[in-house]
């Protein structure tokens, strides 16, 4: 008699189609002792079938009786602890709090390569385009400690670059795995595994789809119905050949009304439970129900709970904003009570919390923070680069580009998630003093990892990130730098006393300086808002200047404080510019900056509510009609917007015009009201 597992089993290979190329060569790759590679990576765009790959890649280990190892992540914070804890936790062993980050490593170390000695094993890392924070740090001290008898394989949407390439003799080791979309026989079988559809069916599915994936599902999806089966040609589509259009079509297609508002709801968070859709629906899912949604291919199960897959995400999530906003807005105030409850229990441990904030600040955090880094639709092959000695010309060079091309540097930004629009600026004077008063031989002798390279897929420099380490050898430095010494000097001695630790264990960051003027878009800004987030999860103190109104709002709306008495004009005399901190050296801290985020979406919250009102207004003339509720002249408007009072009073009298009232006391009537 048949178990149950082994009919999930034959389940899962049966939806498992095409792809034998691949599969044979991790066949050969696993069991061809002498074979030169030791290292496999698949890469291809979303939804092209890599984590369907690495389950096959599983079954074939489990058939031979091979250990197989998978870590996601999207499952750990990306910093050296968060790594090791979660690879001893796949290892079925538990991270002891009080320990070191060397400790835990060595002991991950330690049993996989005791878990290798009969019969070696895979270790496989997935999203892998989320690890650029650790990229070299996995290659140079976690991947040469491990035995020669495990198999690495790395899967994401970009091939390996940087150091696994530049080097001969890590290059030597990779074998490189690119994933394309299916052929149409792969289309053809895949069709038949739905039913009898006829070859003018498979056509308009091959035609439509091109071979990708994830779109070929949710056309077979909208597809299942017994008028498109047999010798019936389909009737025509009435969408564009987008994916976000078929994605769209989809979802509102769905004949079970229960199941389309689950989808509904998991497109606003990263990751789901039972439990987070109850709280945002306010009802009980029965277990039927949810067990239909966690069912649905392209939902995939990972150790905080369930993730839809992320292009799909996306796609879905814009579709549904824009269709129900009221539905929209109601489920966002849920889940954002509770993202905060959560980060705020006692109950979750100091990596949960970690990632809980993660998810938090998406969601809570201010639009134009989001605007100008949380957009996720990596469209294109980025990776950072970590500046060492051996190549710092190539820094060097990058830094005389940009001094001999400086201009007043002006990009658009939209929120993710209100598509409201944002307009960074910095002065070419400004630009000017970042990048003149450093030496980049100074900084990055203060810690490996202080001055990193933003490179494309032709491996060219299009942007910099500067943080210094805050420790007793580099204080020197940052109380003489005009840019970052007027906070330093307005510490107590004390407050100073706290710093001087060991290079080693920073007591935090000066986030000095993110460039990307020679590349803005979206995707690149996003590259550099993750290795932004791993700073915030190492803990100690974020410090931060810069006289730009928007860079100011920017880092508030996600829980810096402004240092009293410590504004100043390294900048320049025209540019005075505050400090900012953000604390996270204890426990409590990290509470305060959620219950700040809370505070903020509220109030965000609160003004969203006004949108019937001000839906006519441009988002300038919606900043200034805001402000009118709280500042007492258009001089004071102008102010805090770093307007001219003429400019303001101009708008003014629009938005006067448009909301039809006479005057400011009527205008803030009707807002209060």
């Amino acid at each position: 008699m048949r178990s149950f597992g082994e009919e999930i089993r034959r389940l899962e290979e049966r939806f498992f189609v095409g792809r034998r190329t691949e599969t044979e060569l991790f066949r050969n790759f696993v069991f061809d002792a002498e074979g030169k590679a030791r290292i496999l990576n698949i890469s291809g765009t979303g939804g092209i079938g890599k984590s369907s790959l690495l389950d096959q890649f599983r079954r074939i280990c489990d058939q031979e009786g091979i250990p197989f190892f998978h870590m996601d992540c999207l499952d750990f914070t990306k910093t050296q602890r968060g790594f090791a804890s979660r690879l001893l936790a796949v290892l079925n062993a538990e991270a002891a709090e009080d320990s070191r980050e060397e400790e835990l490593l060595q002991e991950a170390v330690q049993r996989l390569n005791h878990l290798a000695v009969n019969s070696g094993l895979v270790f496989a890392i997935d999203t892998y385009e989320e690890m650029n924070e650790l990229d070299d740090w996995l290659r140079q001290s976690f991947l040469v400690r491990l035995s020669h008898r495990i198999r690495i394989v790395l899967s994401g949407r970009f091939p390996l670059k940087g150091g696994w390439v530049s080097s001969p003799a890590w290059r030597r080791l990779i074998k490189f795995v690119p994933l394309s979309p299916f052929d149409y026989e792969t289309c053809e079988q895949y069709t038949s595994i739905y039913g009898d559809y006829n070859g003018g069916f498979v056509r308009k599915s091959y035609m439509m789809t091109k071979g990708h994936p994830l779109t070929l599902s949710l056309f077979m999806g909208l597809n299942e119905s017994d008028a498109m089966r047999g010798e019936q040609e389909p009737e025509p589509l009435v969408w564009n050949e987008t994916f976000r259009e078929i994605a769209g079509q989809w979802l509102r297609e769905i004949p079970d009304p229960a199941l389309r508002e689950l989808l509904e709801a998991v497109t606003m968070v990263r990751v789901f439970n039972q439990e987070i859709l109850e709280t945002m629906l306010e009802k009980v899912i029965s277990n039927a129900e949810f067990e239909k949604l966690i069912q649905l291919s392209f939902v995939r199960k990972s150790e905080r709970g369930w993730y839809l897959h992320q292009v799909l995400r996306k796609a879905l999530y814009q579709d549904f904003r824009q269709k129900k906003p009221q539905i929209y807005h109601r489920l966002w105030q849920r889940s954002v009570k509770y993202h905060y409850t959560l980060a705020v229990s006692r109950h979750v441990s100091m990596e949960e919390r970690n990632l809980l904030m993660m998810d938090f600040i998406y969601i809570a955090g201010a639009p134009g923070f989001r605007a100008m880094f949380y957009d996720d639709a990596i469209d294109q092959s980025y990776y950072i680069e970590t500046v060492h000695r051996d190549h710092v010309n190539e820094a060097e060079q990058y830094v005389r580009d940009c001094l001999a091309n400086l201009e007043d540097y002006v990009q658009e930004m939209y929120d993710p998630v209100s598509n409201e629009k944002y307009i960074y600026r910095i002065p070419k004077a400004v630009n000017e003093r970042w990048f003149t008063s450093i030496k980049l031989s100074e900084i990055m002798a203060c810690g490996n990892d202080a001055v990193r390279l933003l490179k494309n897929e032709k491996h060219e420099a299009v942007g910099m990130f500067i943080y210094i380490p805050i420790h007793r050898d580099s204080l020197r430095l940052l109380e003489l730098n005009p840019i970052t010494q007027s906070y330093f000097r307005s510490l107590s001695r004390t407050e100073r006393e706290k710093l001087l630790v060991p290079p080693e264990s920073p007591a935090g960051w000066f986030q000095y300086m993110i460039d990307f003027s020679m590349d803005g878009s979206a995707s690149a800004r996003f590259m550099f808002f993750q290795t932004y987030l791993s700073y915030y999860l190492k803990g100690g103190i974020m410090v931060y200047t810069a006289p730009m109104k928007y860079n100011q709002e920017a880092v508030k709306g996600i829980g810096y404080v402004e240092v009293p008495k410590a504004a100043h004009k390294g900048f320049g005399p025209d540019f005075p510019a505050p400090v900012f901190v953000l604390d996270f050296r204890e426990d409590r801290e990290m509470k305060k900056f959620a219950e700040n985020l809370y505070r903020s979406a509220l109030e965000e919250n609160e003004t969203a509510a006004l949108d019937p009102i001000l839906s006519k207004l441009t988002p300038r003339e919606r900043e200034i009609a805001l402000l009118t509720r709280t500042c007492s002249s258009n001089l004071e408007i102008a102010q805090k917007l770093y307007l001219s009072e003429i400019t303001v009073k101009k708008c003014l009298s629009r938005i006067y015009e448009k909301l039809e009232v006479k005057g400011k006391s009527e205008l803030v009537k009707k807002l209060m009201s």
